[in-house]
């Protein structure tokens, strides 16, 4: 097959949703070169940046990606943000076909009275810190001794997993233990507001039980029917977690308690001298009183919020151009449906899109390459190559703490000082190339 006759794709992301458009599309066509245009210097965006630390396992599906770059051919263009690096019409001029597949995006906002508090900070912000994001280059607040979780989501439950955690029990992942413990060191208490029942909760039964696993911590339910929660036929698979976490010993000196409230969504925040104040409403806030410190049977006091509703659609300016009838322009992931769904979903729904791009380009003429050849040329002095995100990626793991798998570097000059200084001292002489390239498509070598 001749380099004329081979069909050039762009994707504009390069988390999971990107890779495994790419890597569905591979198998669809041989003769696609794929490009993967990432504004970080690193790849895998929600992998990396939004995926609970924790979850070591969810993340080694990285490992399977890498083999896109490393022997599929695909080629990451790390550093370069289309709409400030390069305009987009560059790129879908430039290529036969363009997938935008951008994710990771700002947190929906509690449009209630007092919800811009300082101490309010939403789950998505939460995450990215904890994970050491470029954009999020800030400390997390101290906590306080009682934290108030709203909403009942897998996000949300995240969030309470990595609160009530002690430091040891994080051996074998990523996460950076002085940002947390400094965070949430005081902690005592965990307020979960959930608005569902515990059956239309959107949390998995799974990632609940998961909770059980902290021996330390203690757990109290409140919104939810005795009989809802003893084993009988048709009972949700919530109810049955939910029963599965309370049937566990309680430890009798907790060092966490973990409150979960069903049937009850705040109404608004006021500071008081007690530190903040939780309105509450909803078919659940009869049972709060309980064990609230507060008079006011429909709220709690609690010393910081974390809120786990939501994020809303971002990049605009990608976005606008998918409401066009441009018909070489697709979506992928958040940027396709919207910020929901899983890095298991993405698979299927790559697959979908890959399809779909493939029956465009068997009708669509082939674009001319020479657009292309001066667009990757005018960034590549500037782009991240994947041989260079391997120095990153080799470097992040040597410098690991102890009982870590690496230490994320953070600062985005300081990623591109490591890939760039450790680069050229390994390449060899090459008066082209002033950055080591591999696997470019469409190449011979």
């Amino acid at each position: 097959m001749t380099a004329e006759a081979r069909r050039a794709v762009a994707i504009i992301g390069s988390g999971p949703s990107a890779c495994y458009t790419a890597q569905a599309l591979l198998k669809l066509r041989r003769d696609a070169d794929v490009f993967m245009f990432e504004r970080l210097p690193v790849p895998y965006g929600l992998i990396r940046y939004g995926v609970a630390p924790d979850h070591v396992g969810t993340k080694a599906v990285t490992r399977q990606f890498d083999r896109l770059f490393t022997r599929s051919g695909v080629r990451f263009l790390g550093n370069v943000e289309v709409g400030r690096d390069v305009d987009f019409e560059a790129v879908r001029g430039a290529f036969d076909a363009t997938i935008v597949a951008t994710g990771l995006h700002e947190d929906a906002q509690l449009q209630l009275p007092g919800f811009d508090h300082g101490r309010v900070i939403g789950a998505g912000q939460f995450m990215r810190i904890l994970n050491q994001h470029p954009g999020d280059h800030v400390e997390l607040p101290r906590l306080g001794g009682r934290v108030a979780v709203v909403g009942n989501g897998n996000v949300a439950i995240d969030v309470v997993r990595l609160l009530a955690k002690h430091e040891n029990d994080f051996d074998g992942s990523d996460v950076h233990s002085p940002l947390l413990v400094a965070a949430s060191g005081e902690l005592q208490v965990i307020e979960v507001l959930g608005r569902a029942g515990v059956d239309d909760a959107k949390f998995t039964p799974s990632l609940l039980s998961e909770l059980g696993r902290i021996d330390d911590a203690s757990f109290e339910v409140f919104g939810v029917d005795a009989d809802a929660l003893s084993e009988h036929e048709g009972q949700s698979a919530q109810a049955a977690a939910l029963a599965g976490l309370l049937s566990r010993a309680q430890p009798e000196h907790p060092r966490v308690t973990i409150r979960l409230r069903f049937g009850v969504a705040p109404v608004a925040l006021a500071e008081d001298a007690d530190g903040l104040r939780v309105s509450l409403a909803g078919p659940g806030v009869s049972e709060t009183h309980a064990a609230s410190t507060s008079t006011d049977p429909a709220s709690i006091d609690v010393d910081s919020v974390i809120t786990a509703v939501g994020f809303h659609r971002g990049d605009a300016h990608l976005l606008h151009a998918l409401l066009g009838d441009e018909h070489d322009v697709f979506a992928a992931g958040w940027a396709r449906r919207g910020p929901q769904g899983t890095i298991a979903s993405s698979r299927a729904e790559g697959q979908t899109v890959a399809r779909e791009v493939d029956g465009w380009l068997a009708s669509a003429a082939p674009k001319s390459d020479a657009d292309r050849k001066s667009l990757l040329a005018h960034l590549d002095e500037s782009s991240v190559s994947f041989a260079e995100w391997s120095i990153i990626d080799e470097h992040e793991q040597q410098q690991a703490a102890p009982g870590r798998v690496r230490a994320k570097e953070q600062d985005t000059e300081t990623l591109l000082r490591i890939a760039r200084r450790r680069a050229t001292m390994a390449q060899e002489p090459n008066p082209e190339s002033n950055t080591p390239r591999i696997n470019t498509p469409g190449s011979n070598t």
